[in-house]
């Protein structure tokens, strides 16, 4: 028999790291605040969300879910009775373990757990990681007890009736702060050169990476700059052919798994702009020379990269203005203008909210009344 004084809390998110590392860092913090608290994680079954729970002593409950292909697919046919077959077992899974209230954090796997929420009429709270929401916020925060907000730009989009709480974006679990020292004796780079990192993803990017590759030249002409470059796996022996050859300084990976130490060591980064990645800028003030992916849904990436730039804390260039783009005259002229970066750094900074994981979990235990 379930112990009726153990309080329940559904979370579901899934997809893509940004989804998922939000939702763990709120359900931690929840944890922390409430040792009692059951955490009852709703994901795709083999995905990277049950991969990620596997590591925390929480239920990982598998429910249907499908993604919507943005182009003509017959699988796209099948979603209806995807959602539906969520939706009841999700309600089934609020009854079976007394769930209090669930939180969506996004992606196609949320859906179905929100419709079966607001069925069940348990407590929902959905938290949003960009400035333009997605498709699950849209549809479900007028019907949500409170929707939590990274960028104070997303509340335009949704419905007039929908009550938000604006907070940054809960920094992914394990994040810490490094000194510089720390992260140029990691790379084994100097400390009398200014540091690019470029970074895409786990993968790496393709777009960036060519734009890098056809810059290693002048920036191995250049004593004053050195590199971090995370490639990828795609190309790697490739680009990393051509970073030796050009003589430039510094060090080129597949996967940097210490981000912590890279963000350290640079004092500029060229990347994508994934809310994740972006909040991770502000929290350690690294200036960006930001260029969201295009295919990014609802064109997210860019609206993202826009606050930053705004706030003149980055600068955003389209990826079809790359080929155009000299990187190389950019980043030295930034390099070389100290005051201006440290105003970048100065407003990436301001973009922070170091403390948002555990001011969204006050909240929703305020609102639970636990």
């Amino acid at each position: 028999m379930i112990n009726e004084k153990v309080k329940n809390l559904a979370v579901a998110g899934g997809g893509t790291g940004g989804h998922i590392f939000p939702a763990l860092a709120i359900a931690m913090e929840l944890q922390r605040l409430m040792p009692e608290i059951g955490i009852k994680y709703l994901g795709k079954k083999d995905s990277l969300e049950e991969k990620l729970v596997a590591h925390h002593d929480w239920q990982f409950i598998p429910i249907p879910a499908r993604p919507l292909k943005r182009k003509l697919s017959l699988s796209n046919l099948l979603i209806p009775l995807t959602l539906m077959s969520g939706s009841r077992l999700t309600r089934a899974i609020i009854k079976n373990h007394r769930i209090d209230g669930l939180l969506g954090t996004g992606g196609y796997v949320s859906v179905p757990a929100l419709m079966g929420a607001r069925k069940a009429r348990v407590k929902i709270f959905l938290q949003e990681q960009n400035s333009f929401p997605g498709i699950a916020t849209r549809l479900f925060a007028k019907h949500a007890d409170l929707c939590f907000l990274a960028y104070p730009q997303a509340g335009k989009y949704l419905a007039s009736e929908s009550k938000f709480f604006e907070v940054g974006n809960p920094l992914r679990p394990g994040f810490a702060i490094a000194k510089q020292d720390e992260g140029l004796k990691f790379f084994g780079l100097r400390q009398d050169k200014k540091t690019l990192l470029i970074f895409g993803g786990s993968q790496g990017a393709e777009a960036l990476n060519q734009k890098v590759k056809s810059s290693l030249g002048d920036f191995g002409k250049d004593g004053r700059i050195q590199l971090i470059w995370q490639a990828g796996k795609y190309n790697f022996d490739f680009y990393k052919s051509a970073f030796e050859e050009s003589g430039v300084n510094g060090a080129i990976l597949e996967f940097i798994d210490r981000m912590e130490m890279a963000y350290a060591a640079a004092d500029l980064a060229f990347c994508r702009s994934g809310a994740l990645s972006l909040s991770e800028l502000a929290a350690v003030g690294l200036p960006s020379l930001l260029v969201p992916y295009p295919y990014a849904a609802e064109d997210h990436q860019y609206h993202n990269a826009r606050v930053y730039d705004e706030a003149g804390a980055a600068r955003v260039i389209r990826q079809t203005e790359l080929e155009q783009f000299n990187l190389y005259e950019y980043v030295s002229g930034l390099f070389s203008d100290p005051e201006r970066l440290k105003k970048m750094s100065e407003a990436a900074g301001l973009l922070a909210d170091p403390d948002a994981s555990r001011k969204i979990a006050e909240k929703i235990i305020e609102v639970l009344k636990w």
